[in-house]
């Protein structure tokens, strides 16, 4: 995929449980789409966050200013 997302500085890890009918079909999307289960985790995430701040249903993050 083409799409690439904005990468914040610190990254965070959550634990989650899902259903093994999700798992796997979470699984086989992974495969498909070539990355690891908790890439395509990962992925589903983030584009669930940002079509929800697109929709206006959560606040956008204050921009950091970048160090270079």
């Amino acid at each position: 995929m083409s799409e690439h997302f904005a990468v914040d500085s610190m990254t965070k890890r959550i634990t989650i449980s899902l259903p093994d009918s999700s798992y796997k079909k979470l699984e086989e999307w992974a495969e498909a789409e070539d990355r690891s289960i908790a890439g395509q985790a990962s992925y589903v995430l983030q584009k669930a966050v940002d079509d929800a701040e697109q929709q206006g249903k959560i606040q956008s993050a204050p921009s950091k200013p970048r160090s270079e």
